[in-house]
C-alpha cells in the first residue's frame, strides 16, 4: 500500500487554487495552461505559493520551462520535495 507524501497535497492544493478548481477534479498530468487554465501570472503566483509552503527557491529559468503538472512535479523532486507516493 502507498501513502501520499506531505508534498503531494500541498501541490494539489496549490494547483487547485491557481486553477480555481476542486483538487479532486484536477488531471494528474494535465497541461498547466490548456487543461487547468493557469496562465503565466497564475503560474508565477503558484510558484511563489509553493516556494513559501515548501521553503524552496525555484530559479526563474525553471519557471519558464513548466508546461505540465508532471514538469512541476519533476522540478519539486529535483529540489528535494518528491510529490509521488512513498511505499508504506
Amino acid at each position: 500500500m502507498t501513502t501520499p507524501t506531505s508534498t503531494a497535497p500541498i501541490l494539489r492544493g496549490a494547483l487547485a487554487r491557481a486553477a480555481g478548481a476542486d483538487p479532486d477534479t484536477l488531471p494528474e498530468d494535465g497541461h498547466l495552461e490548456h487543461d487547468l487554465g493557469i496562465d503565466s501570472l497564475a503560474l508565477h503566483e503558484l510558484v511563489v505559493h509553493l516556494e513559501q509552503q515548501l521553503t524552496v527557491t525555484v530559479p526563474d529559468e525553471e519557471v519558464g520551462r513548466l508546461a505540465t503538472v508532471a514538469d512541476l512535479r519533476d522540478l519539486l523532486a529535483r529540489l528535494g520535495h518528491p510529490t509521488g507516493t512513498d511505499p508504506e
